[in-house]
């Protein structure tokens, strides 16, 4: 089964410039644990949800009418296809420790939000199982934004810590 078919369509959006505040209440008057991010051109830029706000936010003991989203918000947003199988997009979330992600179409266009218990209601037991475990024997790549053909791939600094996100597309070199 393709994720393109389980998807919420329509996903909430916030400005990038909007306060950790404005999201938290959007969140809970609409019953979301996530928001995708825009900037002012309504392009996607990130995502942000009650786990970012919770590791990025909380303990800098600022009020949450002080910080804005752009400094909360996960960067580069974790997107899978339209055309893949569940199974890979649960193991995919579960592999890189992420309740949600952004489902796009070939020409960029977003399609909607997966959560990892959207994708939980369709799975069997067995195949719940085999994906939590499946992380370990071969690895999700994200695909390139910006050309569809290359993938994502982690640039790091000297300590080990991934600083950026390239594609590997020689005629495209795309950053996050």
């Amino acid at each position: 089964m393709k994720v393109g078919s389980l998807v919420q369509k329509n996903p909430k959006s916030i400005d990038q410039n909007a306060t950790v505040f404005d999201a938290v209440k959007m969140m809970y008057e609409n019953g979301l644990y996530g928001l995708l991010v825009t900037d002012g051109d309504n392009h996607y830029v990130g995502i942000i949800s009650e786990r970012s706000i919770i590791n990025r936010f909380v303990l800098r003991n600022v009020p949450a009418t002080e910080i804005k989203v752009k400094s909360v918000m996960r960067t580069p947003i974790p997107r899978v296809m339209a055309d893949d199988d569940i199974k890979d997009v649960a193991s995919f979330l579960s592999s890189n420790g992420l309740s949600r992600c952004a489902v796009f179409r070939n020409e960029g266009e977003l399609v909607g939000i997966i959560t990892i218990t959207d994708l939980s209601r369709h799975l069997s037991v067995q195949n719940v199982s085999e994906v939590l475990l499946s992380h370990r024997s071969r690895k999700f790549k994200f695909r390139c934004p910006a050309c569809m053909v290359g993938t994502m791939e982690p640039v790091y600094n000297p300590r080990g810590e991934i600083t950026v996100f390239k594609c590997n597309n020689n005629k495209c070199g795309h950053m996050e």
